[in-house]
């Protein structure tokens, strides 16, 4: 590992204080660098329009490397594009830490977006760079000062009163990391695509199947006007396994599976992921002759996968950017379109899961059980050193995820500031770990867990309790079953929704198990989560309101010879 140096706090805070970029010791030689260093000390001495503000904060991001995608279905390859790349995000503030021009969003469609150029020079030519950058700088200084008066405007106009700061004070920090040489073997990964989709050829009954596989592997190289940067491996692998096939009434039924990883090496040998391929199929097969359920109240199993995204849904979503975007009303203004904070934000000191429960975010850890983690990280994406956080300790919410906009219960970041370059900068997720206490009752081997589901569906009288071992979505589709209380028969339904789950789902638990998987979710940036399975006392269930699909005609070609 290089050096990693660290920069006076007060230099920076002089430099600043006199209109300055902070001095910054990046590496010698560095084309990159030089040209985000130089092109970011003019900007903040002189980059001004007219009368109005100079910019008080900047912030540069040059990320690089190689990318890869292969998808094949059925055997054959469907699609493959290998290629290398260059961006840059520019990120310029004006006003002060108190209130500047972030964390609002105006009328337009897509405003909240960072100024990014991907069509930039892939060789270290210092005056093509130079150019870049600056005609970046230009593009989001301008834009930062429209956004400014318009914010300025929307506050009066609401009349808001409780502020907190858009940009926190963070000491400086630096650290140029070692990137690995990695590179796929883009061959060896074609065959095994076509090798991987040629197992649904076994499985009439799957009508639609295709496996991905996407790679990026570089650099990513930060630097801001206080004096942190920093360069650190970029790295984001995943394998996607899709299929569909129908119910006997027309309903669309999916399964996937995803495998992440950054570096080729940290996948599980390839016997295990057409093994997952074949699991999904023969589960996809029994779901083709599933039947539709009625209303149920009762207890949930949530096996696996389908508790990790349990956790996902309810738990990380909500506890993720943890500040308000501020907004005009409009028809755009949808949950897909601009971040809202998360649900469990306000909820500090609080019991949000039940007491045998505890919550940490790891992003320093690199593997479970031989298992390589996605989230792993040393810095975050704002130049904050990551740090191991409590989130929930004993049920009860004691921390969440934290960048440099500070809110009504915290000032600093806690260094889990995350954003891809197409985003600002929001709090979210590194490695989770969801940790049962090992003494309690509830706590007790998967075996015992599925005898305890049984037994409460038996006190409460039910014939059958549902099982889920896999999810799409929580209105989608599912890999559920009716378990019946008389022998543990297995049935598989589909066509079914959960209705009024809500943050009280956490606090239902009654029971996890001791066995922990990993499971690699899918946000941006990566990040992963160790779980249990879980018993929730109690969740209601609906017939979906969505409509079946017209099966096809005619049988699939292939099984119709």
């Amino acid at each position: 590992m290089k050096n990693i140096y660290k920069t006076s706090f007060f230099a920076a805070l002089l430099a600043l204080s006199l209109g300055a970029a902070a001095p910054c010791a990046v590496p010698a030689g560095d084309p990159v660098f030089k040209a985000m260093n130089d092109e970011m000390a003019r900007s903040m001495n002189k980059l001004k329009m007219d009368n109005l503000q100079k910019p008080y904060f900047m912030a540069y991001t040059v990320t690089d490397g190689t990318g890869c995608y292969i998808s094949a279905t059925f055997g054959a390859t469907e699609g493959f594009n290998s290629y290398p790349y260059r961006r840059v995000k520019a990120e310029v503030r004006v006003g002060d830490k108190g209130f500047d021009n972030t964390n609002y969003v105006g009328n337009a469609w897509g405003e909240y977006r960072p100024s990014v150029d991907y069509g930039v020079a892939m060789n270290d030519n210092y005056d093509s760079l130079r150019f870049s950058i600056w005609s970046l700088t230009d593009e989001a200084y301008k834009s930062a000062l429209d956004t400014y008066s318009k914010k300025k405007a929307f506050k009066e106009s609401k009349n808001i009163t409780e502020l907190y700061d858009d940009l926190t004070a963070e000491p400086v920090y630096t650290a140029f990391l070692p990137v690995p040489a990695e590179r796929l073997d883009e061959k060896l990964w074609t065959g095994r695509m076509k090798q991987l989709s040629a197992v649904f050829t076994a499985y009439p009954a799957v009508k639609y199947s295709q496996v991905s596989l996407s790679y990026d592997h570089g650099a990513s190289r930060f630097l801001n006007s206080e004096g942190s940067a920093f360069e650190k491996p970029y790295c984001s692998g995943a394998i996607e396994i899709e299929a569909k096939t129908y119910s006997p009434d027309g309903y669309k039924l999916g399964a996937s599976s995803r495998f992440g990883f950054c570096a080729p090496a940290d996948l599980p040998p390839f016997g295990t992921i057409v093994e997952k391929a074949k699991q999904m199929a023969a589960r996809l097969t029994d779901m083709n002759k599933s039947v539709t359920m009625k209303a149920y109240i009762g207890p949930v199993l949530f096996e696996e996968n389908a508790a990790a995204k349990f956790f996902d849904h309810f738990f990380v979503n909500n506890i993720a950017n943890p500040r308000e975007i501020w907004k005009e009303t409009n028809k755009w203004s949808t949950d897909s379109v601009y971040r809202r904070a998360g649900e469990l934000v306000e909820r500090l000191d609080m019991r949000v899961m039940p007491p045998f429960l505890n919550v940490v975010d790891d992003p320093l850890a690199t593997e479970y059980n031989g298992a390589a983690l996605m989230g792993h990280y040393t810095v975050d994406d704002e130049g904050v050193p990551a740090r191991k956080v409590t989130l929930v300790e004993k049920g009860k919410l004691k921390d969440v995820y934290r960048f440099r906009a500070a809110t009504r219960d915290f000032k600093t970041s806690n260094g889990h500031g995350r954003g891809e370059y197409h985003e600002y900068t929001s709090g979210g997720p590194g490695n989770v770990f969801i940790e049962p206490q090992a003494n309690s009752p509830r706590v007790v081997p998967m075996p015992e867990l599925k005898k305890k589901f049984l037994d409460l569906c038996r006190e409460q009288e039910l014939e059958y309790c549902l099982l889920v071992r896999d999810i799409d979505s929580f209105r989608g589709s599912f890999s559920a079953y009716k378990v019946y209380t008389a022998d543990g028969r297995e049935e598989p339904v589909h066509a079914i929704e959960f209705i009024g789950a809500g943050l009280r789902s956490l606090r239902d638990i009654v029971a996890v198990s001791k066995e922990m998987k990993v499971y690699n979710l899918a946000w941006t940036p990566p990040a992963s989560l160790v779980a249990p399975s879980i018993l929730v006392q109690e969740m209601e269930i609906k017939k979906t309101e969505d409509k079946p699909d017209r099966i096809p005609y005619l049988a699939h070609p292939f099984f119709a010879k």
